[in-house]
């Protein structure tokens, strides 16, 4: 069994500017934190090669025959589309048991939706053996909310969860470059306890 968890994040400052069309043409910079709440992911392997896909926070659950890929769509379409990511890996015959919760309801602007696709990427491709960056799960991330389900969001959220901690995080045409605010130990303890 895979357990994985992924931070939702807060911003400071600069807040849409990781957004194509804006960073494209003027440049993108983000001050943002990771908080301790956190979207989790259990991957287990199955016997019957089926896929099923639970949803705490939606209350749902979809059950799929071995050697069928789930198609991309509602309900919960995020994790489809993950498993469609990485189906080549193995997915479609030996099947998979993904549950997912959150700590924070869908909706509440702290990025928990792509906090999931950071914990859905990170799951997956440990539990069929590879090995990535924090980078490469933020891009897939992305590219999972962005490109397969046509999400009109930027990135901050996905490199946010997948690096965590305290960072500035700029949005250039070249790529994307996350930076570390270090800070003190009794800055960071007034910051958790708020």
């Amino acid at each position: 069994m895979v357990i994985v968890r992924a931070p939702v994040r807060i911003s400071f400052g600069g807040g849409g500017t990781d957004i194509a069309s804006y960073y494209t043409r003027h440049g993108g910079f983000i001050v943002s934190t990771a908080i301790a709440r956190y979207a989790t992911v259990m991957a287990s392997p199955r016997s019957d090669g089926q896929i099923r896909i639970t949803s705490a926070d939606y209350g749902q659950h979809e059950i799929f025959p071995c050697g069928c890929i789930p198609p991309v769509s509602e309900p919960l379409s995020l994790p489809k589309s993950a498993i469609a990511r990485f189906a080549r890996h193995g997915l479609a015959t030996t099947g998979i048991d993904l549950f997912m919760a959150s700590e924070v309801p869908p909706g509440t602007r702290l990025g928990s939706s792509s906090a999931m696709a950071v914990a859905l990427t990170r799951a997956l491709a440990v539990y069929v053996g590879l090995d990535l960056t924090a980078r490469e799960i933020a891009e897939i991330a992305c590219s999972l909310e962005i490109d397969y389900l046509g999400m009109p969001i930027g990135k901050q959220d996905q490199y946010a969860s997948a690096f965590g901690s305290l960072n500035t995080i700029q949005f250039t045409t070249a790529g994307v470059t996350v930076t570390p605010l270090p800070l003190q130990a009794g800055t960071r303890q007034a910051l958790d306890e708020r």
